[in-house]
């Protein structure tokens, strides 16, 4: 009995051993048709100018992504609609000519004309739940702080993003004095996010300025976010899965989503 137990413990230690090894892998990247439209577009139930960000997709790594111009851009609820004009002072910006806010139970739609071609896509919004406030926690025997908890990792009943802004320039001159960090609740729970790789700590100082927005996600939003997590953020741990195309809601071949989101806002000192 002694001898079967010992086997059966040296065996689990083999097994956690092996799964957790570490091997060097030269990745063979292999150029893709590059040069196509990549859009980033979310509308809120916020008031004001949206913006939707236009660019081509590219091979290099750590390259910057060349901003596509020139582009009509159009937004509709299916009764008005709104022109989208490019931002002078920032290429591939479009930002809408009117202040609106997106209502709910409604289907948006965006359509883009660049380069000779017609791009399309459509979402709608679902409602935000409320949320607690984020917390903070103390950094060692310093005064400086970190982000403590700010959102579930796994919700059954909900999916959501959360942006956090944090502005410490009123305290310091010292660039870098401000941050932006995002995080994400997504109804299934994948083994990459629960063993992601770590990450810098950003580090602020008491009294910085934090604003926390939530935004929601519908199932086809989500998904496009969890993707985009598991080639990003949740690479580079014990176990990443395989890389695959992000999905998207761009017609004719484009890259990218919009979405269409509610969204809650808290401003916060940090203290």
């Amino acid at each position: 009995m002694e001898r079967h137990f010992l086997i059966n413990i040296f065996g689990l230690f083999l097994l956690i051993t092996l799964l957790s090894c570490e091997e060097q892998v030269d990745w063979d990247f292999k150029p893709q048709e590059n040069g196509k439209l990549v859009v980033e577009a979310i509308i809120t139930n916020e008031f004001k100018r949206h913006e939707i960000r236009l660019s081509l997709s590219y091979n290099d790594q750590n390259g910057l992504p060349l901003p596509a111009t020139g582009a009509s851009v159009f937004g509709t609820d299916g009764q008005n609609s709104v022109a989208f004009f490019e931002n002078p002072n920032e290429a591939g910006k479009y930002l809408s000519a009117l202040p609106f806010a997106a209502q709910p139970d409604i289907i948006y739609a965006i359509e883009i004309q660049w380069n000779g071609e017609t791009y399309e896509a459509q979402n709608e919004m679902i409602p935000v739940y409320p949320f607690n406030p984020m917390t903070f926690a103390t950094v060692g025997n310093t005064d400086s702080l970190r982000v403590g908890e700010v959102a579930p990792i796994y919700s059954p009943d909900e999916q959501a993003m959360y942006e956090i802004n944090i502005d410490w320039s009123h305290l310091s001159n010292v660039e870098p004095n401000r941050a932006k960090l995002f995080f994400y609740t997504f109804n299934t729970v994948d083994i990459s996010q629960l063993f992601v790789p770590t990450k810098e700590i950003v580090v602020f100082p008491k009294g910085s300025i934090v604003i926390e927005k939530k935004y929601s996600l519908n199932d086809d939003f989500a998904a496009f976010y969890r993707a985009l997590v598991l080639e990003t953020e949740w690479q580079g741990g014990v176990y990443d899965e395989n890389s695959a195309s992000l999905p998207t809601n761009i017609s004719n071949g484009g890259l990218g989503f919009f979405g269409v989101s509610a969204v809650l806002s808290d401003t916060l000192i940090a203290e």
